[in-house]
């Protein structure tokens, strides 16, 4: 199956992050600062930092997806029950017919400052929805699920879940979505994200697993990732003040994120290792690939960064075709289209130019 490439919606001013972050923030003030300063190897767009609220751009964006032969796009879904956040994107494939299969990956996190070394909350995802949560969320999902181009697995629409630790009784939301789903007349699929290898145990109360890359394998580097340090943690959590956990999590991500750089190659031989198969084959569920072809969160973390060295373009292309022979119901996602202030952007570059993407569209011609 063709690759997916994933789409962040966040490069537009909105009322939160003006709050939060000063009015006009928008990541690109993070991109131009890394830039500015030479803090990595510069990245920005070709199109220049556009208006990502645009839908003259979007379509350009998706006319772009179609030219060199992707297979369609996943969007990050940002609904925080009381309100919806970066929907633009969304607003304009929902109000037209993209001529590219789509779907959603929820991004079951609240907003902070954490990656600042700030406790602060921006925004607050409750870990229990009630029901009402529930049924009003469905209520749009309903309407995206209604697209004509939204995707599919055998009559299925595809949601996928970012983070299920996120909440503190996953099976029950999952239940909860299935069957409020059911009311509506969709019999969902649904996928869940594993980023470290704590995330496993979850993959029992999905339909399907995707292993997001590079974070899983950044994950399985580090301390505290494991399904062990899991139990540790959310016992921590019921038995600390939140101001209190938020610190100590704090102090954990100084401890372990300290400006460091992974070789690629070190990247691709994990790709292949007995560690990462032994994981794959404990699931029982269909387990597809999410590949980036390299990291650096640098704009956002400043000193404190992870990052990935760049992958070769025709490796990381024939790394995708590996992972679609694999596993041949889920499309491989490409992390990501345009995610710029972490150092994984195929969308074309000023820099690279689109040598990912004409890579991509060689293998999969």
């Amino acid at each position: 199956m063709t690759p997916f490439a994933i789409y962040f919606p966040q490069f537009y001013p909105t009322p939160t992050n003006n709050k939060a972050w000063g009015h006009g923030f928008t990541d690109w003030s993070l991109v131009a600062n890394a830039n500015l300063r030479d803090r990595w190897v510069r990245r920005a767009p070709r199109r220049g930092f556009y208006d990502g609220s645009s839908p003259e751009v979007h379509q350009a964006q998706i006319d772009e997806m179609k030219k060199f032969g992707l297979g369609g796009f996943a969007i990050y879904h940002y609904w925080f029950y009381t309100h919806q956040e970066l929907d633009a994107f969304e607003s304009t494939i929902l109000s037209r017919v993209p001529g590219l299969p789509w779907f959603m990956i929820w991004a079951t996190e609240g907003w902070s400052k954490r990656w600042l070394g700030d406790s602060a909350s921006i925004l607050h995802l409750t870990d229990s929805p009630s029901r009402s949560d529930i049924a009003n969320h469905c209520d749009y999902l309903e309407k995206c699920f209604n697209s004509p181009d939204y995707f599919r697995i055998n009559g299925r629409p595809l949601f996928v879940f970012y983070n299920l630790s996120h909440f503190s009784n996953p099976d029950l939301v999952l239940n909860g979505y299935r069957t409020a789903l059911r009311e509506r007349g969709h019999e969902i699929f649904i996928g869940h994200f594993v980023k470290n290898p704590s995330d496993v145990q979850y993959s029992s109360l999905v339909d399907a697993t995707y292993f997001f890359e590079p974070r899983l394998f950044f994950g399985m580097q580090r301390m505290g990732r494991s399904t062990a340090a899991k139990r540790v943690h959310d016992g921590l959590k019921r038995l600390l003040s939140a101001s209190l956990f938020s610190r100590l999590m704090l102090l954990m991500d100084k401890v372990q994120q300290r400006g460091l750089t992974y070789d690629a190659n070190l990247f691709t031989l994990y790709l292949e290792s007995e560690g990462r198969e032994s994981i794959r084959r404990s699931i029982q569920c269909p387990v597809q690939d999410v590949l980036s072809p390299g990291w650096n969160n640098t704009p956002r973390y400043s000193d404190r960064f992870t990052a990935m060295g760049d992958l070769d373009a025709q490796v990381f292309a024939q790394l995708l075709l590996k992972s679609s022979d694999r596993c041949k119901q889920l499309p491989p996602l490409v992390n990501a289209w345009n995610e710029w202030s972490e150092g994984a952007a195929i969308e074309p570059c000023a820099y690279l130019e689109s040598c990912y993407l004409d890579a991509i569209a060689d293998v999969f011609s």
